[in-house]
């Protein structure tokens, strides 16, 4: 089970790194209603890694650091 949980924050790891370079690239091109949305949806996602990766044995504490940090820039942009 460990490595498939493992596998799955890889998944969901690469999908916010995807999203959020894309959004902090088109940012300034982007709507107002469309910023909020891909906002809110990379936002969701790091959320979801944050509840995989406190269910994996041993916390992967420097990537959920990350994420924190990351939410805390989308943050600032909004």
């Amino acid at each position: 089970m460990g490595s498939e949980q493992v596998a799955a924050l890889n998944k969901i790891i690469g999908m916010i790194d995807a999203k959020a370079s894309e959004y902090k690239n088109e940012y300034m091109r982007l709507p107002q209603a469309k910023r909020f949305a891909n906002r809110k949806l990379i936002l969701d996602l790091i959320d979801d890694a944050n509840e995989l990766g406190r269910a994996i044995k041993p916390v992967p504490a420097e990537v959920l650091e990350d994420l924190k940090r990351l939410a805390e820039q989308l943050n600032r942009l909004a």
